[in-house]
């Protein structure tokens, strides 16, 4: 049996596509990627957000780190509406990538609780790794995605020296809509 088999690539779209769907992380990625003007920076971030979500879905899936959805699912909201609220508020933001680092252990238990129900068939069966390492791969290929699209209009909008104006409002809309999940979330109501 391949390492790289069908579980894999199967682990590997649910990945993908559980952040192309994922509104909500899609918005935290946003609010990360419009205020990062430098490669370095944006690698920091991105590299931060990577290894604490890998840490605790890796932690989740072994059960060795537990979180209620609702509570998970709340301060996914809440790291929306921080990220967004600190875009408009800070005008330093080189310690992002500590921000990111510290929100990915939150968004990797959001992620968990979606890979641990799909991986109970595969603990039965001793296939661990392959579904998690896809699952993984997939969210980083969908992280990629975003970054390819968003990062160079972003490159545009700072050639023509618009940044200073369409950040800030993107950035509301971005904690606007956060505020709103927090509220449905914390009352458990879906949106």
């Amino acid at each position: 049996m391949s390492f790289f088999d069908e579980t894999f690539s199967a682990f590997l779209r649910i990945g993908f596509n559980h952040i192309i769907e994922g509104y909500d992380h899609l918005l935290f990625l946003l609010g990360l990627i419009i205020v990062t003007t430098k490669w370095k920076d944006l690698l920091k971030v991105i590299s931060a957000f990577t290894v604490a979500h890998s840490t605790t879905l890796i932690l989740s899936a072994f059960g060795i780190i537990s979180l209620p959805p609702i509570v998970t699912e709340s301060l996914i909201a809440l790291s929306i509406v921080y990220v967004a609220i600190e875009n408009i508020v800070r005008k330093v933001k080189s310690k992002r990538w500590i921000v990111a680092g510290s929100f990915g252990l939150i968004h990797g238990a959001g992620f968990s609780s979606h890979l641990t129900d799909l991986l109970k068939a595969q603990l039965g069966m001793g296939n661990i790794w392959s579904p998690i390492i896809g699952f993984n791969i997939g969210i980083e290929l969908g992280q990629l995605t975003v970054i390819a699209c968003v990062y160079p209009l972003m490159l545009l909008v700072r050639k023509y020296g618009r940044q200073d104006l369409l950040t800030p409002e993107i950035s509301r809309v971005i904690a606007s809509v956060g505020g709103i999940l927090l509220v449905f979330r914390i009352f458990g109501m879906n949106p």
